[in-house]
């Protein structure tokens, strides 16, 4: 089961971080956005909006009337009014809340993956749309971040093409991410909040172990690197 509490605390430490690394998530808005099957909607919800990394995107290249968003974190509300200032924010657990209308676009980038019921989420958001509506997902697979899992023997919750199989028009990508050493890779999961797979602390003598295994399995062309799985979902 996933640790919810964890999710929400680690995302909401590195809510002002985010933008600047979240290299990945800012690739796959983009594609999601490209993914779309007609730019202009009445009504739009985003879940998990975070910082508004996606809805910089949407109020870029889409029309619409009402954009409602939603996230775990309630202070991503103050970052998405500044993008679009007559927003409506809905707080809270995408699992756990009512949604009281429906849309024309339900739309979520790097979020979904969170989920304890996956499937069962995806089907309420399909309950949630208006006739002809869309829903655009992009979650990532059970490739993702490998590298940490393995070293740290974490278990993998995230899901693979066959859990998600039951969709149609599903498009996998891989992507690596490198770095100089691999305290930087760290770094750079704590400063994007993506770390919320596990409460852990490292000594010093751990680290140092973390260091040298990584070096050994994960050194490509002078760096060390870091996979990412993004897995995009449209039904419509």
């Amino acid at each position: 089961m996933i640790d919810k509490s964890l999710v929400k605390k680690r995302f909401k430490k590195s809510l002002k971080t985010y933008n600047d690394n979240a290299i990945i998530q800012k690739q796959t808005a983009e594609k999601l956005i490209s993914l779309l099957p007609r730019k202009e909607y009445n009504s739009i919800l985003e879940v998990g909006c975070a910082t508004g990394i996606l809805t910089e995107k949407i109020k870029q290249n889409l029309i619409f009337n009402e954009f409602s968003a939603n996230d775990l974190v309630e202070d991503s509300q103050k970052y998405i009014e500044q993008i679009v200032p007559s927003s409506h924010f809905i707080s809270g657990d995408i699992e756990e809340i009512q949604l009281d209308k429906k849309y024309d676009l339900i739309i979520s980038n790097a979020c979904l993956q969170w989920c304890s019921n996956i499937t069962g989420t995806i089907e309420k958001l399909k309950s949630a749309l208006n006739p002809n509506g869309v829903l655009a997902l992009s979650v990532f697979g059970d490739k993702n971040l490998a590298e940490i899992k393995n070293i740290f023997g974490i278990e993998n919750k995230m899901y693979s093409m066959q859990d998600l199989s039951c969709f149609e028009n599903i498009i996998e990508d891989t992507h690596k991410l490198y770095f100089d050493t691999p305290v930087d890779v760290l770094k750079h999961l704590k400063l994007t909040g993506v770390n919320a797979i596990k409460e852990a602390k490292l000594t010093k003598s751990k680290l140092k172990e973390f260091e040298i295994h990584y070096k050994e399995q994960y050194f490509e062309n002078g760096k060390v690197y870091l996979t990412y799985n993004p897995v995009y979902i449209v039904l419509h």
